[in-house]
């Protein structure tokens, strides 16, 4: 997959953005997993992690988001 440079950056991302606005609320964490693994897997490197994302879930999808980049 043909990446695209962020101007300005040595940063490289995927042409598709993922939007995680369903990590935490929508989906549980095995659920979530399971995605955010076979988006990576695809060769995706571009999420979105906007922090107002199921903000009334505590947080829980951005804390899903980087235990899944984290590894």
């Amino acid at each position: 997959m043909e990446k695209r440079m962020i101007k300005n950056t040595d940063l490289s991302v995927a042409p598709i953005n993922f939007g995680g606005n369903v990590f935490g609320w929508t989906l549980d964490e095995q659920q979530s997993f399971d995605i955010l693994d076979q988006f990576t897997e695809a060769g995706f490197n571009f999420i979105d992690t906007a922090d107002t994302y199921s903000w009334w879930v505590n947080g829980r999808g951005d804390s899903l988001k980087k235990l899944s980049v984290n590894g």
